[in-house]
C-alpha cells in the first residue's frame, strides 16, 4: 500500500499554534460551541469576514429570494461556518464514539456490498455541512482503504494540521497533484477515493462548464477521468445537518458503468447533485469560498 506522507509544517506552528488548537479540541461541546457563538459575534459582526463575497454569491445563487429571506440565509451561515471552525478543531480529539454518534452513514449498504465484490470506487461530495468529519467517519465504517483527495492549504503549518486529522482514524490523504501517481500505485488494493466536487479549478479553459445555480460555472473534470480510465463507479454522498454537532450523510449511486459514459456525463450529474443539496440546505454550504472567479473562454 502506496501512502502519501505528512507534510512539514512550520515550526512556529508546530510549538506555538498547535498546541492551542490541541488543548481547545479537549474542550467538551458545550464549551466549544459557546467559543463557537463567540467566534460568530467576531466573523459576522466585527471583522465581517467575506461578507461582499457570500452577499454576491448569494445573490447570484438566488435571483428571486427578497433581501430579508437572502439576509437570513447569511446569518445562518456564519452560524454554521463558526460551528465548522470548532468541530474542525475537535476532530484532532474526538473519540471514535462520538465520531459514530455525531455523523450517521445511512448509505452503508452501498460500502458493504462493494467491499464484499472486491471493488474499489469514487466517493464526491461537496462543501456542505462537515466535510472533515465526513472523512473521519468513513475511516470507521468503510472496510475499504479511504483516500482523502485535498486541495494542498497555501499554509504550511495548517496543512500538515489538516493532514494529520484526515488521517486520524487511518485514512491516506491524497494531495490532488499526486491523485494519478498515488492510485495508481494502489490500485491493487480494495479503495474509497474521495473527492470534493465543488473545488474551484485552478483555470476555466480546461473545465467543464455548466449551469449551477443560475450561473455559468467550471467544475473539475479529476473524479470523472479516473472513473472512467479504471471504471470505478462513481457515488454521490450528500450531508445534511440535523442539529448542532450532529449530521447525516446519504450515499447516492451515480454511474456504475463510467467506461460507457460520454465526456462530461458523469461530471454534469456531479454538478446537478450538489445543487440539489445546497438547495436543500443552503446555508451549510461554503458561501464565503471564491466560486465563481472564472470566466468562460469564447
Amino acid at each position: 500500500m502506496k501512502r502519501t506522507q505528512a507534510p512539514n509544517g512550520t515550526l512556529a506552528f508546530q510549538f506555538l499554534v498547535l498546541p492551542w488548537f490541541k488543548a481547545i479540541s479537549l474542550l467538551p461541546f458545550r464549551l466549544l460551541y459557546l467559543l463557537s457563538d463567540l467566534i460568530f459575534i467576531v466573523l459576522y459582526r466585527l471583522i465581517r469576514y467575506r461578507i461582499e463575497v457570500v452577499r454576491k454569491n448569494l445573490a447570484k445563487a438566488f435571483p428571486d429570494l427578497s433581501e430579508k429571506e437572502l439576509k437570513a440565509i447569511e446569518h445562518r451561515y456564519y452560524r454554521h461556518l463558526s460551528d465548522l471552525f470548532v468541530e474542525t478543531i475537535k476532530g484532532i480529539s474526538i473519540s471514535e464514539s462520538q465520531m459514530r454518534k455525531r455523523m450517521l452513514n445511512l448509505g452503508q449498504n452501498h460500502f458493504d456490498e462493494l467491499y464484499s465484490q472486491g471493488k474499489s470506487f469514487i466517493i464526491v461530495m461537496s462543501h456542505c455541512g462537515n466535510w472533515e468529519w465526513v472523512c473521519l467517519m468513513s475511516q470507521l465504517v468503510c472496510q475499504q482503504r479511504v483516500q482523502c483527495i485535498y486541495k494542498t492549504l497555501s499554509n504550511p503549518g495548517f496543512d500538515r494540521m489538516m493532514y494529520l486529522v484526515r488521517s486520524k482514524f487511518g485514512a491516506n490523504p491524497i494531495p490532488m497533484e499526486q491523485t494519478l501517481r498515488v492510485m495508481d500505485a494502489n490500485k491493487e488494493v480494495t479503495t474509497v477515493n474521495a473527492f470534493i466536487g465543488d473545488q474551484n479549478p485552478s483555470s476555466g479553459n480546461s473545465a467543464y462548464w455548466t449551469n449551477f445555480l443560475n450561473q455559468d460555472t467550471p467544475f473539475m473534470w479529476g473524479a470523472e477521468k479516473i472513473a472512467r480510465k479504471l471504471n470505478w463507479p462513481v457515488y454521490y454522498l450528500s450531508n445534511k445537518k440535523v442539529g448542532r454537532g450532529y449530521y447525516e450523510t446519504q450515499t447516492i449511486p451515480l454511474c456504475l458503468d463510467p467506461k460507457s459514459t460520454s465526456d462530461g456525463e458523469i461530471t454534469n450529474l456531479i454538478a446537478q447533485h450538489t445543487e440539489r443539496e445546497i438547495l436543500a440546505q443552503p446555508h451549510i454550504w461554503l458561501w464565503s469560498h471564491r466560486r465563481w472567479k472564472h470566466n468562460r473562454q469564447p
